[in-house]
């Protein structure tokens, strides 16, 4: 015999063969063995059942399986403990936690959210005071994991029929038929229930974190146009076609700006870059492609809107950033941004052992293009006559025609325009004032009208000597003057390059 069968049998009808708990009104009887060979682990049968292994992995909350008691019986509190003060469940102990009340038991399950299993009465201060326990457990906090067993004296007043199709129990007892041997079972079963729905709930919140992790990777907009719930159901070969508007912004001069940078300060810096501008594109219903060094490929599935006014508060945002990088005695940078709209086919290429995301169109090089323009015209943004043409009211924003270009392999010209909503509002002032000069010498260049053109230019840099498309076209007439024709822009960009 144990110890705490010595203790049990010195306690409670030391002389008899059964463990007795009469309650006040001497009807029921609570916790009756039917022989001494079914007390606490009376035999190596028992031991197996009761006493679990310690080397499986445990998914309690601390050091021990909370078990919380609902009764308003002070006695069925001290047996409940006393049967179980020695018992271990996958090498971890119980603890004890009390509640004398519905009321009581709502707060301390509150308290301990990490509570494995609640024996419950439910008659306590009302008839039904432990289902309303069972419905605030539940329906308020939404805890599904901690086991729940009723365990009441009077069936009567909540018959198990009804019970358990109105509540969300686990198990329905009454004291009388809960012996020791029976609580025991009652026990085990409900703690291996809720290990294994915490082990399920764990790996439900890893899952999360995979999803969320691999959203980083592969954007979950680009995942619902090729109609997959998540990366994992991504495949080689995946492809879908969306007309949608493509955006590219890359950082002028970051070469030469790198030099002066160790390789982690130019990590940093990169970093920093791209918190300041990137959530602005998911702000505007945008998400990123991709990131080409400090350049960032992102698309725009609804709206040439949404794109536009991205790039115009991704501008005003590295304006901002610059103070604070020359607050730090750091040069300030700028940066360019080409968009277009059109087709293009997203989906997944690579080998089995090497899937990327990607987005394959003329659309993209011609975005891609337009970016390398701004470098050229000294604009901020320039976007493509295509794109143009898409937006809601293009009146709502300050533009002037630029040029025309030519796609690499492509016959066809592509008019392009630059947006100044983004420059400073001084700079705003001088383009708007001189936009009429200025589109008008472009007309003239190509009319090959050079001296006519000419003069316009001229007029331009008199009101704002820091339009670099206008001094660029001046250089250009000097060029196709001795050509005797205008000059195309990939023409001119070479000649440009090579000086």
């Amino acid at each position: 015999m144990t110890m705490l069968e010595e203790t049990t049998n010195q306690t409670f009808n030391e002389n008899d063969d059964e463990i007795v708990f009469a309650d006040e009104d001497d009807d029921e009887i609570v916790f009756a063995d039917e022989d001494d060979d079914e007390l606490i682990c009376a035999n190596s049968e028992d031991k197996q059942i009761l006493f679990t292994n310690a080397n499986e992995l445990s998914l309690s909350t601390g050091d021990s399986w909370k078990i919380l008691i609902v009764d308003d019986e002070a006695e069925i509190h001290h047996i409940t403990k006393l049967v179980l003060s020695e018992f271990i469940f996958d090498g971890i102990p119980l603890r004890f936690i009390s509640a004398y009340s519905g009321e009581e038991a709502k707060t301390l399950i509150e308290t301990h959210p990490d509570t494995a299993l609640i024996l419950l009465d439910v008659v306590m201060e009302s008839d039904d005071a432990g289902l309303e326990v069972v419905k605030y457990i539940r329906d308020v906090l939404g805890n599904s994991l901690v086991r729940i067993i009723l365990r009441t004296g009077q069936p009567g007043q909540a018959p198990e029929d009804v019970v358990i199709i109105h509540y969300d129990i686990n198990d329905y007892k009454t004291k009388t038929e809960l012996t020791t041997r029976k609580l025991f079972t009652t026990i085990v079963t409900a703690l291996r229930a809720f290990r294994a729905l915490n082990r399920l709930e764990e790996s439900r919140r890893q899952l999360a974190k995979i999803a969320q992790a691999s959203a980083r990777f592969v954007p979950r907009q680009f995942l619902h146009f090729l109609k997959k719930n998540s990366i994992v159901d991504a495949k080689l070969g995946d492809s879908v076609q969306a007309t949608m508007s493509i955006l590219f912004a890359d950082i002028r001069s970051f070469t030469t700006l790198s030099e002066t940078m160790s390789p982690r300060e130019n990590f940093d810096f990169l970093n920093s870059y791209l918190h300041q501008v990137c959530p602005i594109i998911r702000q505007h219903n945008g998400f990123i492609d991709k990131y080409i060094g400090d350049a960032i490929m992102a698309l725009f599935p609804e709206t040439v809107d949404d794109a536009l006014m991205a790039a115009i508060e991704m501008q005003k945002q590295v304006a901002i950033y610059n103070e604070s990088l020359q607050n730090r005695g750091c040069l300030p940078i700028s940066i360019g941004i080409g968009i277009h709209s059109g087709s293009m086919m997203l989906g997944i290429i690579g080998e089995e052992e090497r899937l990327s995301s990607t987005v394959i169109a003329d659309a993209v090089n011609l975005a891609s293009r337009l970016e390398q323009l701004t470098k050229l015209y000294g604009a901020g943004i320039i976007v493509s006559g295509e794109a143009l043409s898409k937006l809601d009211d293009p009146q709502t924003y300050t533009c002037r025609f630029l040029d025309r270009v030519q796609v690499r392999g492509k016959q066809s010209f592509v008019a392009v325009f630059e947006i100044y909503d983004g420059d400073s509002p001084l700079i705003q002032e001088f383009k708007t004032q001189t936009k009429r000069d200025f589109e008008q010498g472009v007309w003239l260049y190509f009319q090959e009208k050079f001296t006519q053109s000419q003069l316009y230019f001229e007029r331009v840099l008199q009101v704002n000597d820091q339009d670099l498309a206008a001094r660029l076209y001046l250089e250009r007439i000097k060029v196709s003057q001795q050509a005797g024709i205008a000059l195309k822009c990939e023409e001119f960009d070479v000649f440009h390059k090579k000086r």
